[in-house]
């Protein structure tokens, strides 16, 4: 099966073809470094580094560039606020992007391309737009571009330029000829950082920003252009104004775009403060959690955080880290060639069967929603089978315990999940869980003592109601022949 792609500027999906055989480069538009990015943020950041990741399973070399917008309005807003300079605040939270990025285990990108490193390059390409009649330059030096002399306006988002212009118009004091106009070049105000330029001091408006650094290190065209649907209109249409303006050549050939997240339903916005900063939901949750969920629906889906989300999520986990576990113990027995049976023939099936049913998911628009569909149809008979052997080993059993282990260390490397180590993974979600709940382990552990009392001596009235008592809070006895272990029920 060939590799599909939604492809935003056409609206359908279609069979990627590289501009250079065996070779993809794609652009990421990454964030504006003013605050510490929330768990919104990271979807884009997550999936992209999948598709990374999946394009090379494929045997392309990839290229990726995440861009780090250190010149920005909001940038300017937080400092005068803190009472720092622009580059302090944009050095600051250009660390705190980098470590939530560690935290998660998102792969670096090829090159973090900054503003501040692309000024030359903005200034070259806003000159060959003047010197082509995109742009002009108003009396007070501001450099803007003139969207109705490009012709192709609209094409990504769809929108008509009549539409938008309806309701538009120039606000008092701002000196830009129509109101579709967008600014490439800002003069500086006494306080604000600037650079010289051929128009006066000043800075870059943001659209200009990504097509000087596209531009840059990727070339006149490239493969793919990634980023969050928020940015279809107006910023990646404007960049492809600015950027087919200046080289008369098409910008980017697919257009890749993830939905939002919403918060309960809403909008996830830092203004409204609906939302989960990255790190604090790693501190509670744990990064597999954060990770599992962004990929749990499809990237142009919106997902939505809710507490009951997040415990579906972790139930999930847990039941593929306890079948994990199992396979591990399963996969170091040894046992004797039998016949195989039923259910061994078909786990032996799907055992092999289980790449090229993921690969085909993920050729299908790099639907990672499908793929763990089938992570979990495969456990579903494997756990059928494991429970019902309780690990009396024949010749079988070890083979698909192997085959399993070994589909999943494939698998991990793709979607930089389930690559924990079982034990240690369960230990800390039943540790994280009990703090969710509020609740105690060494009172858990004293209750189970208590019960352990009561069966001995016979009164299993007692003993039915403190298992029911810990039942009704989410907490399983699981009598052993020599001891009473317990878990977590979702």
């Amino acid at each position: 099966m060939a590799l599909e792609l939604t492809n935003t500027l056409s609206g359908k999906k279609e069979t990627f073809v590289p501009l250079k055989a065996g070779e993809i480069k794609m652009y990421v538009c990454g964030p504006t470094v003013y605050n510490f990015l929330h768990i919104g943020n990271a979807r884009p950041n997550v999936f992209f580094d999948v598709a990374h990741r999946f394009f090379e399973y494929l045997g392309y070399k990839v290229t990726r560039i995440v861009n780090i917008t250190d010149v920005d309005d909001k940038i300017i807003h937080k400092a005068k606020e803190e009472g720092k300079t622009s580059l302090e605040i944009s050095k600051l939270y250009t660390k705190e992007f980098l470590h939530d990025m560690q935290l998660l285990g998102v792969n670096p990108p090829n090159a973090h391309p900054k503003v501040t490193e692309h000024i030359p390059d903005i200034i070259k390409i806003i000159e060959g737009l003047i010197a082509n009649g995109a742009a002009y330059v108003a009396p007070n030096g501001e450099v803007f571009y003139s969207v109705r002399n490009f012709k192709g306006y609209g094409k990504l988002s769809k929108k008509n330029i009549d539409d938008l212009i309806s309701g538009s118009r120039v606000l008092p004091g701002e000196q830009k000829k129509d109101p579709l106009d967008f600014s490439l070049w800002k003069p500086q105000k006494s306080d604000e950082i600037a650079w010289d330029s051929p128009w006066g001091k000043g800075r870059p408006g943001w659209h200009i920003e990504c097509s000087a650094m596209a531009y840059a290190i990727l070339g006149e065209t490239f493969d793919i252009h990634g980023g969050g649907m928020d940015l279809i209109h107006p910023h990646h249409e404007n960049e492809i104004a600015q950027s087919e303006g200046f080289t008369k050549k098409p910008y980017v050939k697919y257009w890749i775009h993830s939905n939002m997240l919403t918060f309960n339903a809403a909008k996830m916005s830092k203004s409204v403060g609906n939302i989960m900063l990255i790190r604090d939901f790693v501190n509670q949750y744990g990064a597999e959690t954060l990770k599992y969920f962004l990929l749990s629906a499809h990237y142009r889906s919106t997902i939505d955080y809710s507490p009951d989300h997040i415990r579906d999520v972790q139930a999930a986990l847990h039941r593929f880290y306890s079948t994990l576990g199992k396979c591990e113990i399963a996969a170091k027995l040894t046992g004797v060639q039998a016949p195989p049976s039923t259910g061994e023939n078909e786990l032996a099936r799907m055992g092999k069967e289980f790449e090229p049913k993921w690969k085909a998911a993920m050729e299908d628009d790099l639907n990672t929603a499908k793929l763990l569909g089938y992570v979990f149809e495969y456990i579903r008979l494997l756990n059928g089978y494991l429970d019902k052997k309780n690990f009396k080993a024949t010749f079988q059993t070890t083979a698909i315990a192997k085959e399993f282990l070994d589909n999943m260390a494939k698998l991990s490397k793709i979607l930089n999940i389930f690559a924990e180590k079982p034990a240690a993974f369960l230990a800390d979600l039943k540790s994280r869980v009990l703090k969710d709940k509020n609740l105690d382990e060494a009172k858990i552990q004293t209750q189970i003592a208590e019960r352990l009392k009561a069966r001995q001596s016979k009164d299993f009235a007692t003993a039915d109601k403190i298992r029911n008592d810990l039942l009704a809070q989410g907490i399983q006895l699981l009598d052993r022949a020599d001891r009473t272990d317990w878990d977590i029920v979702f």
